[in-house]
């Protein structure tokens, strides 16, 4: 069916809608058909058949109805509310838009009687709109006990939205309280979304006293939204004082998103001196957000300093991804010169990440001068992800010179995986000329990787010279 074939085409609703009438219009069974118009008017609500299908749904439901099945009756009834209230609504939006003095008080009325959640959702959106000292007392009831979750926590949105005093000491009344979690969260990112830097202080306790993780990790990340000068004094208590680690990292990361030179170095103090390796290594990570070239100086820095494997490695990773031109001589050299092995490998990888068309000849001075097999082999792999013509050429060319048969090795396994006509000579010299067994065996394997009926005649040409000898 073109449903199933094509789920998501434009005419989806209309094939759907179609669906149902033919059912009705062929007298299949009257309830299946009331469930399939009651289906397309939930998954197509902004379609232009909707209206045809209520109408039809409710002519059903009624008939229904007198076969003895009231229960279709009391169906048919909730759906005629719904569109009543749909129809007040939009009524209550005209006076507002008219700013008649009776569309609050009404609006509020019409809340109270309404029992369905989005028509109290929206009724929420519009009192947000209104100027009035009324307003804010009524946002913040439906906030603490409107019955459904979505409707409270956008009455929690629409308080951050009154630009008042009374709306902020609302919004923090509902941190303090007993509501869920989502709620209290919710209220503390509005909070944040006032731009009001007298909350520093409240946020920052939040941070600090919460119990909840969740709730503290929101308070930071309010701070982050505020307009103050104090926000980084702030962060830096909490990294020292939080209760949980979660939340300390939280504040790392904020101090990764803003600029300036007391952020990078409190962010550098904890990569140095926490005692907590996570932490650490999350003040690195942090430090590569933070935009400018003092962010470069400050990673080479720690990267000399430290002394810890792990964030020696993240050092060169947030290095790479921090992308400053000029670090890359310092990425190339310790890749090269650096005493640990691992180490060395690990700023390879880095460097390649800040490395685009020009990769390949920095590469190739790694693989030259590097002392260190993983780090050559390594070097191998990425000259070889370059891919194309060029990639080839390079390989056979450091094969001509290549000393260790693990890195030859690497080298004619890189080459079986180009794909290209072009390694194959390569290969069959190697095969003919190299004096390792296992790089030669690798060869042949290689051959058989690239698969084209070039490198399936150079393997026949291997097994007739074996039978010639």
């Amino acid at each position: 069916s073109v449903l199933k074939n094509f789920p998501n085409s434009d005419w989806s609703d209309d094939a759907r809608f179609w669906q149902c009438y033919a059912r009705e219009k062929l007298g299949q069974n009257l309830e299946k058909v009331f469930e399939c118009y009651d289906d397309f008017i939930k998954q197509y609500s902004k379609s232009k058949w909707v209206d045809d299908a209520k109408s039809n749904l409710i002519r059903i439901g009624h008939r229904l109805s007198r076969m003895g099945k009231p229960e279709y009756n009391a169906r048919v009834e909730s759906l005629r509310k719904s569109e009543d209230e749909e129809i007040a609504l939009a009524a209550l939006f005209a006076l507002r838009n008219m700013e008649d003095e009776r569309a609050l008080p009404t609006i509020m009325e019409k809340y109270e009687r309404s029992d369905n959640p989005r028509i109290r959702g929206k009724i929420v959106y519009v009192l947000g709109d209104f100027e009035s000292p009324d307003v804010v007392p009524k946002l913040s009831e439906i906030a603490a006990e409107d019955p459904d979750s979505g409707v409270r926590k956008k009455a929690v949105y629409a308080l951050g939205d009154q630009d008042s005093k009374e709306a902020v000491a609302a919004l923090k009344k509902i941190v303090q309280s007993n509501a869920d979690t989502q709620i209290r969260k919710s209220a503390l990112y509005a909070l944040g979304d006032t731009d009001d830097p007298g909350l520093v202080p409240f946020l920052t306790d939040i941070a600090l006293k919460e119990k909840d993780p969740t709730l503290a990790k929101a308070a930071v990340y309010a701070l982050e939204d505020l307009d103050s000068d104090d926000i980084d004094q702030a962060l830096q208590r909490i990294l020292k004082n939080a209760q949980s680690k979660e939340v300390k990292k939280a504040a790392l990361y904020t101090l990764g998103d803003s600029e300036g030179p007391i952020a990078l170095s409190i962010l550098k103090e904890v990569a140095l001196t926490d005692q907590d390796a996570s932490l650490r290594k999350a003040a690195v990570y942090a430090i590569a957000d933070v935009d400018g070239a003092p962010t470069s100086q400050a990673l080479q820095e720690i990267f000399t300093q430290a002394n810890d494997e792990d964030i020696l490695k993240a050092t060169l990773y947030a290095i790479g991804d921090h992308g400053n031109p000029k670090a890359r001589q310092f990425l190339t050299e310790t890749a090269i010169n650096h005493t640990n092995e691992d180490i060395a490998r690990a700023a390879l990888y880095a460097a390649a990440d800040m490395l685009e068309e020009d990769a390949v000849p920095y590469l190739r001075e790694i693989l030259n001068k590097s002392k260190w097999p993983k780090v050559r082999k390594s070097a191998v792999h990425l000259i070889a992800d370059e891919g194309g013509e060029s990639a080839v050429k390079v390989l056979a060319e450091l094969l001509e010179n290549e000393k260790n048969p693990e890195v030859r090795k690497s080298m004619v396994y890189s080459l079986g995986d180009s794909d290209s006509n072009d390694a194959v000579p390569v290969l069959l010299r190697v095969i003919k000329n190299d004096e390792s067994l296992v790089v030669r065996k690798a060869a042949v394997n290689a051959l058989g990787e690239i698969g084209t009926p070039e490198a399936q005649k150079a393997l026949l040409q291997i097994l007739e010279n074996e039978s010639e000898q």
